[in-house]
């Protein structure tokens, strides 16, 4: 994160911004390709708006990348634009190639945005873009047959088929050819609220068919009416058309019958040409253009992430001088010359507590982002997945609204990418596997996400094979992670899956099998201050659980105390705080384990696993049980000196990097403390215990 942050202050505004925006387009891009694949993949019809975004977002590109000078981006995004014009405009039809190359358009183009965003788009890419755009411009060359013109394939006004546009005459004919229904609907609105009753035609239309055009008629209209002209496609009947919209049937009118109609004539019927008459001024239907509103719709302001790094920095040194001025109130109040200054402050600083807390609630919240943005890519990703693999699967989401710190979703995407496609290449089972297993023959794959305090829990479930253990423990001992006579439960087995190296398939695919991935998701996790765990039932399904902090920012912290150093310990991964009795703390072979209400928890001493030798230990010490998901750890230290804001900053220097410590963090009274790293320690300790 820090390197990506030290990337991101290099950048020109202009280049940020770029970025942003460029970003946002090509998620949408892959969204609606997602949505265009799922449609050719099951035989249905393009929906006409999702060619009509895609081309759109194509244009948006062109143009953006062409304000910014970039050429090769400019160009590629022009390449694709006319590919999907021709799409929309029925000149050629989508094949698999040409799906194969708007995908590789979009993965080139997202691959641009990273080489910039690390500081230069890479001097092969222009390369690439002219290869790439070679290939496009060959696919194009393949035209459909110049189709007929609308006049000569439907019985309508040629005074109305004759306004028609390109992309409305090939809409018209795709509706002809699938057997709808053409109608032309004729409605007088008066000018006051024709805007709002033609939006309610429109969107009953659209409800039932398809809108392909919308007109000003020269029809019969009153004083302070206005007439409009709609061309509709839809399987409906004339009668039965005109009851969904609320009108005279003879305000319907048949250009082209349903082909499954029974009631309507085979042919297409004659619309009388409209009579003519002056057409209400244009001035009453629209304001004059210095009239109009300048002001935006959007009420959003994107802000840099840097940006609100910067203020949670100032927040938090405003937390440290709050804890000095309350170091000094007290230090007044206790003596007898200043206490009445020392009470005035004291008013004063408990004042200033509630304000900036407020403040940094609220920048807190600034920064907290919903995971449906990454439950959208994963979506994506199992649409891919399912059509690779050839596997029957369902994925289920819930809990998309649930939010983190913006940074620690950031990070959380490859993960999570590494336990889906896991899921799908290990763990489910193809069709027929699963019917002789007497499931259904359709997978399920469910990611959950809750809130539980100040952690978020991810879930990651399948229903498929699971995990045999006994070859898990097979290969530990082949790669020499465990020794042979090892005594292990499940829970420890299943914890193996985690370290490098180790994988179960005997083949290697594209997808996974290399024995990488589960430890990258481990680390990961634990280098955001999480927990990951899996749990599996042979023949049921496995379920992978990721344990994260809400926020890394300004964080409550426990202060604590081993001879004369003193650590800070995050308060959200504090479950309970006792005096360690001696008869609570007890042995088993060569580990100690602390007795809490009949459950025993493994033991970690703070004075010998960072080597503290100043200062004599505590003789009853107090057991901190830290608490990350379901693991749980007793953490002995000599002493608790309260609890304090604090803000974790990274460790620089020659040494920027201790296991078991997260970073350092200033107190009030200017000395500074180191943060632990509780994650690390819970499966440091876990390990052991395994071990």
């Amino acid at each position: 994160m820090a390197r990506r942050a030290k990337q991101a202050a290099t950048r020109s505004r202009g280049e940020r911004e770029f970025l942003s925006e460029a970003e946002e387009i090509l998620e949408r891009m892959r969204d609606d390709l997602g949505v265009c694949l799922e449609r050719a993949s099951s035989g249905a019809e393009f929906a006409p708006d999702v060619l009509n975004r895609l081309f759109r977002s194509a244009h948006s590109l062109k143009g953006l990348s062409g304000m910014f000078g970039l050429e090769p981006l400019a160009e590629l995004a022009h390449k694709v634009e006319d590919l999907l014009d021709a799409w929309r405009l029925g000149r050629a039809q989508p094949t698999p190639e040409h799906f194969a190359l708007f995908e590789e358009s979009v993965t080139l183009f997202g691959r641009a945005l990273e080489q910039l965003a690390a500081g230069a788009i890479a001097t092969e890419f222009a390369a690439a873009v002219a290869e790439l755009n070679g290939r496009i411009d060959a696919a194009r060359s393949v035209q459909a047959a110049t189709p007929p013109a609308a006049q000569d394939v439907l019985d309508a006004p040629a005074a109305l088929l004759r306004t028609l546009t390109e992309y409305e005459e090939h809409r018209l004919r795709e509706s002809l050819a699938r057997g709808r229904g053409i109608y032309v609907i004729t409605v007088a609105f008066e000018l006051a609220s024709f805007e709002e009753r033609l939006s309610e035609i429109s969107s009953a239309l659209r409800e039932v068919g398809e809108l392909l055009s919308t007109l000003p008629s020269p029809g019969a209209s009153g004083p302070g009416e206005i007439c409009f002209a709609l061309l509709a496609a839809t399987e409906l009947a004339a009668a039965a058309l005109a009851a969904r919209l609320e009108l005279e049937p003879s305000a319907v009118h048949t250009a082209r019958a349903p082909r499954a109609s029974a009631n309507e004539p085979a042919a297409p019927a004659a619309v009388s040409e409209p009579t003519a008459s002056s057409a209400p001024p244009q001035a009453a239907a629209s304001p004059a253009p210095d009239a109009a509103t300048l002001r935006s719709v959007s009420d959003t302001v994107r802000v840099d992430i840097r940006k609100l790094d910067e203020l949670m920095n100032l927040v938090g040194e405003l937390a440290i001088e709050r804890g000095a001025l309350s170091a000094f109130a007290r230090k007044l109040s206790g003596d007898p010359a200043s206490v009445r200054l020392g009470a005035e402050l004291e008013k004063i600083h408990k004042a200033l507590d509630r304000k900036l807390q407020e403040l940094q609630a609220s920048v807190i919240d600034v920064r907290m982002v919903p995971l449906r943005q990454v439950f959208d890519k994963l979506a994506r990703v199992a649409k891919r997945l399912r059509l690779d693999l050839h596997k029957d699967a369902r994925l289920e989401l819930a809990g998309a609204d649930t939010e983190l710190d913006k940074l620690i979703v950031e990070e959380l995407v490859d993960p999570l990418m590494h336990i889906v496609r896991n899921a799908f290449d290990h763990a489910l089972e193809t069709p027929d596997e699963r019917v002789a297993a007497g499931k259904a023959s359709e997978g399920v794959i469910r990611i959950e996400a809750t809130q539980r305090g100040n952690d978020v829990v991810i879930t990651v479930a399948d229903d498929g094979r699971g995990i045999d253990a006994e070859r898990v423990r097979a290969k530990a001992i082949e790669r020499g992670l465990i020794a042979p006579a090892a005594q292990l439960s499940q829970r420890e087995l299943l914890d193996l899956v985690f370290a490098p190296g180790l994988s179960t398939r005997s083949e290697v695919t594209e997808t996974s099998g290399r024995g990488v991935g589960m430890d990258v998701v481990r680390s990961n996790i634990a280098a955001l201050g999480g927990l990951a765990a899996i749990e599996s039932q042979l023949g049921a399904g496995t379920t992978v659980t990721l344990t994260l902090p809400i926020t890394l920012a300004i964080i409550q912290a426990l202060i604590v105390g081993v001879g004369a150093e003193r650590y800070a310990i995050p308060l959200n991964s504090v479950r309970e705080v006792l005096i360690a009795d001696p008869a609570s703390l007890q042995r088993s072979g060569s580990r100690e384990l602390f007795a809490l209400r009949g459950e025993a928890l493994p033991v970690l001493r703070l004075r010998d696993e960072f080597a503290v030798t100043s200062g004599a230990a505590a003789a009853k010490p107090f057991a901190v049980i830290l608490g990350l998901g379901d693991a749980r750890l007793a953490l002995l230290v000599d002493r608790l000196e309260g609890q304090r804001d604090a803000v974790i900053k990274p460790m620089q220097g020659p040494i920027s990097s201790v296991r078991g410590i997260a970073g350092a963090t200033e107190l009030g009274e200017q000395s500074a403390v180191l943060v632990l790293d509780v994650a690390a320690l819970v499966t440091s300790a876990l390990r052991a215990e395994a071990a």
